[in-house]
């Protein structure tokens, strides 16, 4: 032992001379730098911090060894042996000089105060501290107030039927953040307290200080039970009411238990100016937080861990996977929590965003690119096929006993018929215009019956205007026959009918057909303006027209020349697109399960399936472009039946490539049957002003490819899932009118 003394002693010199960058021989001058390190905190500050912690248990050592004497005569020889000793003399100093300051202020309060230091004495006693009581209890009240107030807020944003994204958005914001808002509030209301002088004040003094501490424990401690809560859903584990009690009695036990050292620390700094006394006990406590969070987050560590997981790589599992287990690790599972905040405010980004359409495609579009190279394999194997019998349930103009999805187009169109019914007058006249497959049709005659369950003297009738009537006495003649007046002389026989006619609502569905883009093609549309202009204020007219075909005809006729009313019919949300697919699978009886593709591996196991299934129709969605005929489609071609069981796989657009590399010729043909809805070869040849040889051969290799198909009435018309990548490629080459 004696010889070891000498060697510690020996790496202790060479220690302290590597920290100091120019040692000195004399103690004289090595007292300079420490009396410039004792005035501020600096770098040459923290060596001197550290040379007198490992001092301080070289002496206590020393004695005990017997070399007391020995022990004095090296401490003399160590350099800047005497700069360390007066640092100390100054730390006994400031701690005697507070003690004092205490004990000589309550003297005085007892003895007398000297008049005109009545506050400053009573600060410095310290009893303004008692105020910590009665604002604990009124930080309580009003913070409960205010939670109470933000809860009634969200309620009624909730029950509101929110139809505004922004609003849904920030009513879940709203929520997440409801027991963090007031002492938020009450922290920043804390940096309007003055910064009271601890030279005048004295310990009265950090009764601020002292309200922030606190309003800062319980920001902790519900911060603490928030990320342990969400930290366990997101891994799926289970708490029930039992274990989300033992959670919460944690958090508090560990946040109460960091109070005081905190209350200790901010007391030495603010009465010892930041000395080595409040550096060490900074230390101590810095120290002792890290401890308890490692106390507490070993409760938890295979959750952080399994969270950390989610946000990595596959590959990097090996090197978390130590941290889930080990005595040793748990002083390291500290670390883990600002990653997980990251994948909590990740996921929680993704729910606030998710409200908003440009978000769910951008996700949708970002997953497709990362799992684009599977989707070039062959769909599914030989042996797999899809039920006829399930098929059926999604047919896009099927039964009208499939569920109804309430978008607001019918409740769009009652607020224009609502006011015509009251007071029939001129202003009677409606035009829907929306995509094919949009649901207009269907929200029309769904409008239709509730309105003649509702009125009894309302006359309701419907007009499904034939292919190409481009006739004008063929268009009197129908709409004649539906109003039950003869309409041979035009619209003057309609004005002088009006007052025997009784109220009526006419449909007028594909409005479309009234027109060719060609010379002496547009008479029938140019009548039928006629007519909903004439003076009949008993007929109610609801137009329903393609919006290609609405788009060509306001360039030719102008807009507000023809229509006053118009209803541009909205896409479908996810959720409205959700909803009927489910629905409908539903009423089928079929059970869904997802491909590996969509599910999660690496989440939690009962989220999984709710993951995939926003991830897939977030997919449907964005490959359907809100048309719930085209997302019925695309449904049926991404499923597979095994008896009662549903796989579901990514849905696939059909790619462009093709189409942009076809040529011109095909994509006139395109331009022209996309405007028109529909049309024959001799039509599509009158329209495009090409040979008929040309029309024939690019609409052969345009049913060759399933772009278009013919009907049964030998008219051609874009396929459902090929129509959209048909209109991008045709308005980015500025050949569509919308």
């Amino acid at each position: 032992m004696q010889t070891l003394w000498p060697r510690a002693i020996a790496l202790f010199h060479a220690f302290t001379a590597k920290i100091v960058s120019n040692p000195v021989s004399t103690s004289a001058s090595a007292s300079e730098p420490i009396q410039e390190a004792t005035q501020k905190p600096t770098s040459g500050r923290l060596s001197i911090v550290a040379m007198a912690l490992l001092l301080a248990p070289v002496l206590m050592l020393a004695p005990t060894l017997g070399h007391a004497s020995e022990s004095l005569s090296v401490w003399q020889q160590l350099p800047y042996a005497d700069g360390i000793q007066r640092l100390l003399q100054q730390e006994w100093a400031s701690l005697h000089r507070v003690g004092a300051e205490l004990i000589a202020a309550w003297g005085l309060l007892l003895g007398g105060i000297p008049e005109g230091e009545r506050l400053t004495v009573i600060m410095r006693t310290g009893l303004p501290l008692l105020l910590l009581m009665p604002l604990r209890w009124l930080s309580r009240g009003l913070t409960a107030i205010i939670a109470q107030q933000l809860n009634k807020l969200h309620n009624q944003l909730v029950s509101g039927d929110i139809r505004q994204r922004g609003a849904r958005a920030g009513a879940r914001f709203l929520t997440a953040i409801t027991p963090l808002v007031p002492w938020l509030a009450l922290l920043w209301l804390t940096r309007l307290l003055p910064d009271l002088d601890a030279d005048q004040y004295g310990l009265g003094g950090t009764l601020p200080l002292l309200y922030t501490v606190y309003v800062i424990y319980k920001l902790v401690d519900l911060s603490l039970e928030w990320f342990l809560l969400s930290v366990c859903q997101g891994n799926g584990t289970f708490l029930n009411a039992e274990n989300t009690q033992l959670l919460e009695r944690r958090a508090n036990r560990v946040s109460s238990w960091l109070l005081l050292p905190w209350v200790i620390i901010t007391v030495s700094e603010y009465l010892l100016h930041s000395t080595l006394v409040s550096q060490v006990i900074g230390a101590l406590v810095w120290l002792f937080s890290w401890l308890l969070l490692s106390y507490l987050l070993h409760f938890y560590r295979e959750a952080l861990v399994n969270n950390l997981k989610r946000l990595t790589p596959e590959s990097a599992d090996r090197f978390f996977q130590p941290m889930a287990q080990g005595v040793i690790t748990v002083l390291i599972l500290p670390i883990l929590v600002p990653v997980n905040l990251l994948l909590l405010a990740q996921g929680f980004f993704g729910q606030l965003m998710g409200e908003f359409a440009w978000y769910q495609r951008l996700s949708a579009r970002w997953f497709h690119m990362k799992n684009q190279t599977g989707e070039n394999d062959e769909d599914g194997e030989p042996n797999e096929r899809t039920d006829d019998n399930y098929l059926k349930w999604f047919e896009p103009y099927g039964d009208e006993d499939f569920p109804i999805i309430n978008t607001g187009l019918s409740d769009a169109i009652n607020k224009y018929f609502s006011v015509w019914s009251q007071q029939p007058s001129d202003d009677n006249v409606l035009l829907l215009a929306g995509e094919p497959g949009i649901g207009k049709k269907s929200a029309v005659r769904r409008f239709c019956q509730e309105t003649a369950q509702n009125n009894d003297a309302l006359r309701v009738t419907m007009l499904d205007i034939p292919a190409r009537t481009l006739d004008v006495t063929v268009l009197y003649s129908l709409v004649g026959q539906q109003l039950g007046i003869d309409l041979s002389e035009g619209p003057a026989a309609l004005a002088t009918a009006n007052e025997q006619l009784p109220p009526t609502l006419l449909v007028v569905n594909n409005a479309e057909h009234l027109f060719l883009a060609d010379v002496g093609g547009l008479e029938a549309w140019e009548a039928l303006l006629s007519l909903t202009n004439s003076r009949a204020g008993n007929v109610f007219w609801l137009l329903v027209i393609n919006n290609q075909s609405w788009a060509y005809l306001c360039n030719v006729f102008g807009r507000d020349y023809q229509m006053r009313n118009v209803i541009q019919v909205k896409r479908w949300a996810q959720a409205e697109i959700r909803s009927m697919i489910l629905s409908r699978n539903q009423q089928s009886g079929y059970r869904l399960r997802y491909d590996d593709v969509l599910m999660d591996t690496r989440g939690p196991t009962n989220g999984a399936m709710r993951n995939a299934e926003q991830r897939y129709f977030s997919l449907l969605w964005d490959a359907s472009w809100g048309v719930p005929a085209a997302a019925l489609k695309l449904w049926q071609a991404s499923v597979t039946t095994r008896g009662k069981a549903v796989t579901v796989r990514v849905p696939r657009m059909p790619s462009g490539a093709r189409i942009e590399k076809s040529g011109p010729n095909q994509l006139f043909v395109f331009a022209a049957i996309v405007t028109h809805g529909s049309l024959t070869t001799q039509e599509i040849v009158r329209v495009t002003n090409m040979s008929e040889n040309v029309v024939r051969f690019a609409l052969k290799s345009a049913l060759e490819d399933n772009v278009v198909q013919k009907g049964e009435d030998s008219r051609y018309r874009i396929t459902t899932l090929w129509y959209h990548t048909v209109v991008n490629i045709l308005n980015r080459m500025n050949m569509l009118h919308e």
